[in-house]
């Protein structure tokens, strides 16, 4: 049977018709539709959003050992976190199939030069990478058999092309479903023993050492052998003049702008089927890579000895970073061109939070206060782009407060720097900066946005929420319990539409002398729908023009033809704008 599936949806399906028995991740954009898919329709999988990546995989490699099939899900920077994790079982024995499935976010504001295929040369693991919905999920089967059979990790590397475009793929309507085990090994370890082992140290032939061995190199040369002959590689011979090597999305649009060139499909870009590429390229006179990310496909095949052209066309980190159609035909087929080019008479808009958002509030008081401050990546980082300027610092998930202690303790004599961080990053990996400001007696100032939910990625759930699938009221942890047992005496919680308690609580935590912590509690809007309770409106008689209640950035604020407007279908009635306005003219009402 044939159904419309995107990326994501296929996946799950996948994991499903592979027998997966456990499924864990933490949400990151576009890959987040893996794990929601999986909890809504399979409901024989167990899921877990795991508190950040480290965790996941960690969890992943447990059910993997017990000799179950497991998929762990998460998007390019969250590998980065998992990457201890990562290569400590990629050189171990493991029983079940463990595949993770990778998204690279190309182009986007928050990992715009992270490329997970690195990690296939730096951990010695395989890499699939899909092209549409229905490879999507024969990728998924085909990565578990891998595993199981090479005993090495899979990953399956998607974009947010082929994560959210929906495509025909062939499902099996009557399957039924069974967990797969499989269990050879009732030890596994890192990596150090089993090197022990190789470099021919004293007693190495210990049976056991011999017991923790496992030759991850030779298994990994055995699947590049074998990658030749496998069907998701493939040679589509045309003109002899023009021959292309592309993956995943970049060979559809490589089939629309040139279909008249000779084309080498790869579905397993680590290891490389390298007799498949030789063969290649000796049918055709000039040979072109094209891929989605950086020059990885390039310059491991260059290290083959073939002459291939792919950077010197198409520029890399860190120009270019997205691959579209119109960048391979502008290149490579610019005559027969007849796309239309893009208006370029539409204006360039940055991102902004929800109208009513905690963040918001927290932007005017640091601002209008003139405290620096530093941020992460959730929806509090919006607040470092120009157009609000919140921020003086802004970097990696779950790093404001560590960043913040490393400032404070060697400027003691500027005012105090303040970190800001979502309850999402706090959980993830924050709450070890806080334990580590405690453990060095830092005096830093934190404000935890608590808006019950990771409110980036979609809403999903979190250890201090009160829902998810695996939700019990009585495991539900609370931030402000928390950072008291962690040993923080000065801990807040304020609602952020009680201004003048939000600013006078920061700013008596700023001028603390120990560690304090804010905690702004406001549920999501948009993920809670809370209920709306009046309306901001002008008074033109007292409006000056003056526009200064434009510069909190709140979404529901318009400028047009010289005249600030609200718009009350996005307006929540906040009054940070009431707040703002130095002349009373901007006034609350009731519904």
């Amino acid at each position: 049977m044939k159904v419309i599936l995107t990326g994501n949806e296929a996946i799950a399906r996948g994991a499903y018709e592979a027998g997966v028995r456990l499924t864990s991740g933490y949400p990151g954009t576009p890959v987040t539709g893996v794990m929601e898919s999986t909890m809504k329709n399979y409901k024989d999988i167990y899921c877990e959003w795991s508190v950040n990546e480290k965790v996941a995989l960690e969890v992943a490699i447990g059910s993997s050992f017990a000799g179950y099939r497991s998929l762990v899900v998460m998007k390019t920077v969250g590998l980065n976190v998992a990457h201890d994790a990562l290569m400590a079982v990629a050189q171990s024995k493991i029983n079940g199939g463990l595949v993770l499935v990778v998204a690279d976010d190309v182009g986007r504001i928050t990992d715009d030069h992270n490329d997970c295929r690195y990690f296939g040369d730096s951990a010695g693991i395989p890499i699939l990478e899909p092209s549409n919905s229905d490879e999507a999920k024969d990728y998924t089967k085909l990565a578990f058999e891998i595993s199981e059979q090479y005993s090495l990790p899979v990953i399956i590397r998607v974009t947010s092309v082929t994560c959210k475009t929906g495509s025909f793929v062939n499902i099996n309507e009557y399957y039924e479903y069974k967990a797969i085990t499989n269990k050879k090994y009732d030890c596994s370890s890192y990596a150090v023993l089993a090197t022990t082992a190789m470099i021919g140290m004293k007693n190495c032939n210990d049976s056991r050492l011999l017991k923790y061995h496992n030759d991850f190199v030779g298994s990994l040369k055995e699947l590049g052998k074998a990658s030749n002959s496998m069907n998701i590689n493939s040679i589509e011979m045309n003109s002899s003049e023009i021959g292309i090597i592309t993956a995943g999305v970049t060979y559809c649009y490589t089939k629309e702008v040139m279909p008249n060139a000779s084309i080498l499909k790869l579905g397993i870009i680590n290891p490389l089927p390298e007799n498949l590429i030789k063969e290649f390229a000796s049918k055709v006179k000039k040979i072109y890579v094209i891929e989605d990310g950086q020059n990885v496909l390039e310059k491991n095949i260059k290290s083959l000895g073939i002459d291939v052209i792919g950077e010197e066309i198409f520029p890399k980190f860190p120009y270019m970073t997205y691959f579209t159609p119109d960048i391979i035909e502008e290149k490579l087929s610019p005559e027969t061109s007849i796309r239309k080019k893009p208006r370029n008479d539409v204006p360039f808009r940055l991102p902004m939070n929800c109208a009513g958002c905690s963040h918001t509030f927290i932007y005017h008081i640091l601002q209008k206060n003139k405290i620096k401050a530093s941020t992460d990546v959730t929806c509090g980082g919006l607040g470092a782009f120009p157009h609000i300027n919140a921020f003086n610092n802004a970097k990696n998930m779950g790093s404001s407060i560590s960043i913040a202690h490393g400032y404070n303790m060697v400027s003691e004599k500027e005012q105090k720097y303040v970190a800001v961080i979502g309850d999402g990053g706090f959980w993830a990996t924050g709450i070890n900066g806080l334990i580590n400001l405690v453990y060095n007696a830092g005096n830093s100032a934190v404000i935890i946005v608590e808006n019950s939910c990771i409110a980036m990625t979609g809403g999903q759930s979190l250890p201090s929420g009160e829902f998810g699938t695996n939700y019990n009221p009585k495991n539900r942890l609370d931030i402000a319990d928390t950072c008291r047992a962690l040993g923080v005496k000065n801990v807040k919680v304020v609602d952020p539409y009680e201004i003048d308690n939000l600013e006078k609580d920061i700013l008596e935590a700023v001028d603390a002398h120990d560690i304090s912590v804010v905690i702004v509690k406001k549920e999501c809007l948009v993920k809670f729908k809370t209920q709306k309770l009046g309306v901001c409106n002008i008074n033109y008689d007292k409006c000056i023009g003056c526009k200064s209640c434009l510069k909190v950035g709140c979404l529901a604020l318009e400028y047009k033809s010289g005249k600030v407007l609200i718009n009350k279908d996005l307006c929540v009635g906040c009054k940070l704008c009431m707040n703002i306005c130095k002349k009373e003219a901007i006034e609350y009402e009731e519904r």
